[in-house]
């Protein structure tokens, strides 16, 4: 019933054509965000939440046209330039909606199987075309409706995902239904979800796992918000592996059904300024199904979750976020607590947790960037396999655990020399442990580090990263390096990325001719 209200509702809004149009959502793996990001750094483009993605285009079009554009240099008004032909509205006042649609090609090259530069898998030079053989939408008032199909050579070849697609390497990645107004959000769908700043490492949700099947309830404003998601993830069978499949699976029995949920409080008291309570959880069961307790925005399930009456099995996770930015100085700092151990049969006493960071300073023509991930040996793992904090392999949050990864980076922006380019050296170190939480749980008598255990393998990379798009509808980008490792395997990684985006929009009349 809640799903068909869900999927409804929009349409029968239809009629309400007399507000503006802007509700569809920007993929977060979008190249505009990098230049959001950018002018976020020095100030500008504030009224958007720089840690909770995806933004309506709507929004971004807005504080676009908020922008004091004689206060920008040549590059932040070649960043602006860009995301404004990007984003710019049909604009037909005795329209009644718009609709159109995108193609995209896109091409990476790289000499890993992983795309991940510094945990390389294999040598072989891979050649991973990748498109949107087409995406559609109509918009009108409050509701939007977006189609995309995805063509991606990678998912049949992802080394660490199982394979999303069956024909033609072709996914729904970015389809939905939605109703918007100012101070309520309703999407079903498919998207991804990012809670972190754009390239940055995330706590509880991030787009490192393919998009899921999802409902998103939003209320509030841009000071204080409060976010629902409710997704369903693939079943496991029998407590050893994971089906595939979204729902019982009829060839392997005993399939426990998954499903992910998560909360998130937001208080902006200043553009300056903001803090975010978050929280999620996996829930499991042979019957499981949409649970109205864990999508209710207002139900904190973290501390009654347990409570009678009780829906199913559950791991839950418990974070905080901060942003704050002090003139030039962006920082971002999240702390997720897994779990305080205290049970007889895990061990002993321990504190599982994750910690993310990063400094970014802004300087006219340039960014200089520290970050920082520790995530301990036990994080996203579970007693239960059905527990465990992935979906379809793919972490939810991260790809691994068990690792410290420290960055320093400078992003230097050309375009006053050459339009559209940005290049600058990157420094990682990773320590990497034995532990991934997709192994079995550890037991009472299992030793086991809290951090860094067994053999412990470092890798250190410099590389050098160059983008270059001098138009808003193509790009071409390189990063190369060279891997330094405590075993020997000493390496050069490289990748090579290219893609054209081309779209058409057009204002169109529903009820009239």
């Amino acid at each position: 019933m809640l799903l068909r209200v869900l999927f409804v509702s929009p349409f029968v809004l239809l009629p309400i054509l007399v507000q503006a149009q802007g509700n569809r959502l920007l993929p977060v793996n979008d190249y505009a965000y990098e230049y959001i990001i950018r002018l976020q750094r020095r100030g500008h483009l504030l009224e958007l939440n720089p840690t909770s993605l995806p933004y309506r285009r709507g929004d971004v079009w807005d504080a676009l046209s908020r922008l004091d554009t004689t206060a920008l240099n040549s590059s932040e008004q070649h960043w602006m330039t860009l995301l404004r032909r990007k984003l710019q509205p049909v604009e037909k006042p005795e329209a009644e909606a718009t609709a159109g649609y995108t193609f995209m090609a896109a091409a990476d090259i790289i000499n890993s199987d992983r795309k991940d530069l510094v945990r390389p898998q294999g040598e072989s030079v891979n050649f991973y075309w990748y498109g949107t053989w087409a995406t559609g939408y109509l918009e009108a008032g409050p509701a939007v409706a977006e189609l995309s199909l995805q063509h991606n050579r990678f998912y049949e070849n992802d080394p660490d995902g199982l394979d999303a697609t069956l024909r033609l390497w072709a996914r729904s990645e970015h389809s939905y239904v939605g109703w918007h107004t100012r101070w309520v959000s309703a999407y079903v769908g498919r998207w991804d979800i990012h809670w972190s700043a754009p390239g940055e490492a995330s706590t509880i949700v991030s787009n490192n796992a393919r998009s899921r099947d999802q409902i998103l309830l939003r209320i509030g404003g841009p000071r204080a918000s409060v976010t629902a998601v409710l997704s369903e993830l693939d079943s496991a069978t029998d407590g050893r592996y994971y089906t595939g499949r979204a729902a019982d699976d009829s060839v392997a029995f005993g399939s426990t059904r998954r499903f992910h949920a998560a909360h998130r409080w937001d208080y902006r008291p200043s553009k300056k300024f903001g803090i975010s309570f978050m929280e999620s959880a996996i829930y499991s069961g042979p019957t499981a199904g949409i649970s109205l307790k864990y999508l209710n925005p207002m139900n904190p399930f973290t501390f009654v979750v347990d409570n009678v009456p009780k829906n199913d099995d559950n791991n839950g996770f418990l974070a905080g976020l901060l942003w704050a930015q002090l003139k030039r100085l962006t920082l971002q700092g999240q702390f997720m607590v897994d779990d305080i151990r205290l049970q007889a049969n895990t061990g002993p006493e321990t504190i599982t947790f994750v910690l993310t960071g990063s400094a970014v300073y802004a300087l006219p023509r340039a960014d200089l960037r520290l970050t920082l991930e520790t995530v301990t040996s036990r994080a996203y793992n579970a007693p239960q396999t059905e527990g465990q904090y992935i979906f379809l392999n793919r972490g939810l949050a991260t790809q691994f655990s068990d690792y410290v990864h420290t960055s320093l980076s400078a992003e230097f922006y050309m375009d006053h020399k050459v339009r559209g380019l940005r290049f600058g050296p990157k420094l990682d170190m990773l320590l990497q442990g034995e532990r991934d939480m997709r192994q079995p749980f550890p037991g009472k008598l299992e030793p086991v580090r809290n951090l860094l255990d067994g053999d412990v393998e470092q890798t250190i990379r410099g590389s050098i990263g160059v983008t270059y798009q001098p138009m808003d509808w193509w790009w071409i980008a390189a990063d190369g390096g060279y891997n330094v490792t405590d075993s020997g395997d000493n390496r050069f990684v490289g990748l090579i990325s290219a893609g054209v985006i081309l779209t058409f929009d057009t204002a169109i009349n529903l009820w009239s001719q």
